[in-house]
């Protein structure tokens, strides 16, 4: 049985996703905490920092199943946080990362008989207009966006592996991530607003429960030593927001106060335009329709079980949560930092 309190402290865990905005956290905060680190990472630059701190960085791909078999040999602990979200690719792509690399990742983690599996999932596999007060027990369901479906399908494979083959696996799914540095709920919105692309849909009625990065870690280690196997946490702040009010939030940030909007329909057209014209020219869409169905989002989620099980307490307000990325950004902008997403 596992103990109430389970001691990371020592112990080899594996970080997938480790040079990623969250997993490159999660792998700082287990070294200082006294854990022994193995990164895995496609690419050794971006985890100098995390080689230079003490953690062993391991070269793998998910979409490689034969690489991530040798990644968890040896660990007792794996946190997968490695996923296919913001790249323009074919659902192909997607379900090889989110799907099929979960799964080589989870089974190579029975065989190796580890302690714990921390899976990192996100409150998107109840749908993008799931509706109000979502907690773990509430149905989840496709929703048509690639990242949002192939998630579904990933927690899926590891539900059934819990099931049926005993993984230990606890599951976070955590609200819209912001914060310093964040691909996808901060510097992406920004570089549209610097540029005036940034267009709200419907408004921006829809409403998110955002939640800082800090707090998310939190919950992550939280769960891994205080959640139960088999069970899911909803991660998400105290507060409710407006698409709307959240994006005119961050534009104040770069001094803008006006966004335009169109509705829903136009939108996906435009998008699908965009794509086509990228394909011809094999460059970048300037958006995508999986950005204008994020852009649609509207549930709130209860997340009074992470509350009561894993201690967690979200301790960075919308406000507060805003001001250090007007921070960061007059920081980034004095040292002649870019502020936009990393390629």
């Amino acid at each position: 049985m596992i103990p109430v309190e389970f001691e990371l402290a020592g112990k080899l865990c594996l970080v997938t996703g480790a040079s990623g905005f969250v997993g490159a956290r999660v792998a700082s905060r287990l070294l200082a905490e006294g854990a022994r680190v193995r990164a895995f990472v496609r690419t050794a630059a971006k985890a100098e920092p995390l080689a230079q701190a003490g953690a062993e960085v391991f070269l793998g791909d998910m979409t490689k199943p034969e690489s991530v078999a040798p990644a968890v040999a040896g660990c007792r602990v794996v946190f997968h946080l490695a996923g296919a979200l913001s790249e323009y690719r074919p659902i192909s792509y997607y379900r090889d990362v989110n799907v099929g690399g979960t799964r080589a990742l989870a089974e190579a983690a029975i065989s190796a008989e580890v302690e714990r599996f921390v899976h990192i999932s996100t409150v998107a596999v109840y749908g993008l207009d799931a509706g109000t007060g979502i907690d773990e027990g509430s149905k989840r369901r496709k929703s048509g966006s690639h990242y949002a479906d192939t998630k579904l399908e990933g927690e899926e494979v590891i539900r059934q592996l819990i099931a049926e083959r005993g993984l230990p696996a606890i599951v976070v799914q955590p609200a819209e991530i912001y914060g310093p540095e964040d691909p996808n709920w901060t510097l992406r919105p920004l570089e549209l607003i610097r540029s005036g692309r940034m267009i709200l849909i419907n408004g921006g009625r829809g409403s998110i429960q955002p939640i800082y990065v800090d707090d998310v870690v939190e919950g992550i280690l939280a769960a891994a030593r205080r959640g139960r196997t088999g069970e899911a946490y909803i991660l998400a702040g105290n507060e409710v927001v407006t698409l709307r009010d959240y994006f005119v939030g961050l534009a104040h940030a770069v001094g803008k106060d006006h966004m335009r909007s169109i509705p829903a329909w136009l939108a996906l057209g435009l998008a699908r335009t965009c794509e086509l014209v990228a394909a011809v020219g094999r460059t970048a869409p300037v958006f995508t329709r999986q950005e204008v169905r994020l852009m649609l989002l509207d549930a709130t989620y209860d997340a009074g079980k992470a509350r009561r099980e894993l201690g967690l307490e979200p301790v960075v307000s919308l406000d507060v949560g805003r001001a250090r990325v007007r921070e960061w950004l007059a920081a980034s902008s004095a040292h002649g930092g870019p502020v936009g997403p990393k390629s």
